[in-house]
Order: structure tokens, then sequence, then C-alpha cells
């Protein structure tokens, strides 16, 4: 997947999870900021609406903090490289592996009162191979083929206090560049666009 997915987005997810470990063990004070480290596992999955296509990216994890007098929240989302093969009546033809790395820190703000989180992020949106089934050891795309701006992601939703909160938002892909002379053109037809989805969840890591 995608994908910052990437990807796919995602920050918002991990923030919740950040208030909530806060609140559970740490009570704010009234002379200084009380700062929560936090450290959730991510896992996202991104669809490509217009060639309908769901990537599930491998589990990916936020290391941020969250100020419990202000409500700042803020941390680092990774994710690893999402592969999906793409298949005609059952028949693998291509396998494509994307990226989403954030192009800045993630932002955000925790409302502890209302138990919501909104998180902006930013992310580039890379393919970083393309082979046919039957020459695997071809890249197609080469080495540097990305999207020419970087992908905006902002989410927002409630915070679950216990388990994993889970939230989804929209994104557009932008145009490619650096995927070869006769590639990029025709990715550049077929997936940028508005409508895509990002979906993550956001958990405290299994003790």
């Amino acid at each position: 997947m995608l994908t910052r997915i990437s990807r796919s987005g995602l920050a918002a997810l991990m923030v919740m999870m950040l208030a909530g470990f806060g609140l559970a063990t740490a009570a704010p004070s009234a002379s200084a900021d009380t700062i929560i480290p936090i450290h959730w596992v991510v896992n996202a999955t991104t669809t490509i609406k217009s060639v309908n296509m769901t990537v599930t990216v491998p589990p990916g994890s936020f290391v941020g903090q969250v100020d419990l007098n202000t409500g700042a929240l803020t941390g680092n989302l990774t994710l690893p490289p999402a592969s999906k093969t793409i298949s005609l009546l059952g028949v693998p033809l291509a396998t494509a592996t994307f990226s989403m790395k954030e192009t800045g820190p993630i932002t955000g703000h925790v409302n502890l009162a209302a138990k919501t989180v909104t998180v902006n992020s930013s992310f580039t949106f890379n393919i970083t191979s393309a082979t046919l089934s039957f020459a695997p050891w071809l890249n197609l795309v080469g080495n540097s083929c990305r999207g020419v701006t970087p992908i905006t992601v902002n989410m927002s939703g409630p915070l679950h206090l216990t388990g994993a909160s889970t939230f989804t938002s929209t994104y557009t892909i932008p145009k490619f560049t650096g995927c070869g002379f006769l590639v990029t053109p025709l990715l550049n037809l077929i997936i940028p666009g508005p409508g895509n989805t990002f979906t993550a969840s956001f958990a405290p890591p299994a003790p």
C-alpha cells in the first residue's frame, strides 16, 4: 500500500490512543505541562479509488507525545512498504510495492473533555517497484517513481480510552514523476485523483 498507505494518514489514531494512555496514567499539573510519551502500533489500509484496489500495510508505529495541559499532540508515524499482487481470473499478473513516508512530524490536538482527536499529516507517495509475474527481476518503474507533491491526510474522531481507536480519511493522489519514459504517462492516466481512503487503527503494543 500505499502507501504515507501513507498510506496510509495514520497519526490521528495514534494520537487518540496516546491521550487515553495519558488519562489513565497521569493527572495534569496546574503549574506545569504534563507530557505523556506515546508509543503505539498502527495498522493501516488504503484504497486507491481509480482502480478499486485496497492495500493492507504491515504494522507500523507512532512515537510521540501529548501535552495534557494544552492537548497538543506531536510525533512521528512510520509505516513499512506494502505490496499488492494484481490478478486476472485468479492468475497473478503483476506486483506493485508502495510506500508512504511523512514529510515532517505529525501534529494534532486531543480534547480530553470531549474525548476527540484531530491530526494533521503529510506524506510522500512512492511506487518503489512494479514487476510482472513472468519477470520479477525487472522493476518497471525504476528507483525514483513518486508523487510530484506530498499527500495530505487530516483525520479526526472519537478517542477510545481502552482498546484501539480507528479513523478513516480521504486523500488525493497526485500525478507521478520519475517512473520511466513509458510508465509515467500510463500511471498518470490510471492512478491519480481524489476520493482515495486511508484507514488506520492505533493501539498500545501487546504486553
